[in-house]
């Protein structure tokens, strides 16, 4: 009997786990194969396992275009990219936080950006999963310890749902060791062997490049 799983992609602990890869190796992978890589780590959780889909949770960051411009364009190429090969996208917001530092010498207001909604939709689908039982198993692409009470959560509603941890280069950590049925490590030599061609064509023929410089 097969094993169906539903691979929950952490989008940006993904992206940074990429960055660190190339700042390290010098391999730039942001051009990720994101199915590819999903189908290379089934063999971990059955010898018959199969996907049954692969989500990806992440947002657009309006606010670096100013100092990066095209962010937000290069990443909607790539979302439009992974979501050729059947990957649901799911984005969630960054809001702006005002901190103010206040001495007596000096008073410092900065404003910061904070992604939310990400985690909380992500938790979201881990419980769904359970709930819902359309498949059998869930693999988490994360090392976010923000995700490990959907884990224990989803366990209480449904014992039966094999949960698993796949963790990005650099991104390994031991909170999931007692909520996962197994955890792995993705190595950073694994990333290169799953780049998406330079082109990408999606159903309706339309043609997707890879961004310059990726």
């Amino acid at each position: 009997m097969s094993t169906s799983v539903c691979f929950l992609i952490d989008g940006f602990n993904l992206y940074h786990a990429v960055r660190e890869t190339r700042s390290k190796t010098g391999a730039d992978c942001r051009w990720l194969d994101i199915r590819s890589l999903c189908e290379s780590r089934l063999y971990l959780i059955h010898p018959m396992a199969r996907i049954a889909q692969i989500h990806y949770f992440s947002a657009l960051a309006h606010h670096l275009e100013k100092s990066r411009p095209g962010t937000v364009t290069r990443h909607t190429r790539y979302l439009d990219a992974i979501s050729a090969s059947g990957i649901i996208t799911h984005l969630g917001v960054f809001k702006p936080k005002d901190i103010r530092y206040h001495s007596p010498t000096c008073d410092v207001h900065l404003r910061r950006h904070e992604e939310k909604e990400t985690d909380v939709a992500i938790a979201s689908a881990i419980v769904e999963a359970a709930a819902t039982r359309e498949c059998s198993a869930v693999a988490l692409v994360s090392g976010d310890t923000d995700l490990v009470p959907a884990l224990q959560t989803a366990h209480r509603i449904h014992p039966g749902l094999k949960r698993y941890c796949f963790f990005p280069p650099y991104r390994s950590n031991r909170a999931f060791n007692a909520c996962t049925d197994g955890h792995f490590k993705i190595a950073p030599t694994q990333l290169p062997r799953h780049r998406l061609p330079d082109t990408v064509v999606n159903a309706d023929g339309r043609t997707i490049a890879k961004p310059v410089g990726w």
